[in-house]
């Protein structure tokens, strides 16, 4: 395995928030939020995309991704830099439909609490 595909099977491996919370757990890759990376020396940067701009979630998963990134033998430092200006679009390759509540967990917690 190579080390692109390392570092992309990581990523992949934390899932997004949000589709947590619908239900539908999917990796950051498949969910089309990491538009790439760039490795110098030791050094590894990645950039991430939101779904939509005012997401809150996005400080979650791009410090899962950091520290996982971190564990890695190759690198000393990782920076994680958010794109908001990219415009997110489901990936045709996301075999499943993102449908549900937004923060349907709310209602769970609150029933649970009962």
């Amino acid at each position: 395995m190579t080390l692109d595909d390392r570092i992309s099977h990581a990523l992949n491996a934390i899932h997004d928030p949000c589709s947590v919370a619908s239900g539908r757990p999917t990796g950051l890759v498949d969910m089309g939020l990491v538009l790439g990376w760039e490795k110098s020396g030791r050094t590894l940067s990645v950039r991430f995309a939101v779904t939509f701009a005012g997401c809150t979630m996005a400080p979650h998963f791009t410090e899962a991704a950091r520290r996982a990134l971190l564990a890695f033998d190759e690198f000393d430092h990782v920076s994680v830099n958010l794109d908001t200006s990219h415009v997110w679009k489901r990936p045709a390759s996301l075999k499943i439909a993102m449908q549900g509540e937004p923060q349907a967990w709310r209602k769970r917690e609150t029933v649970s609490q009962r």
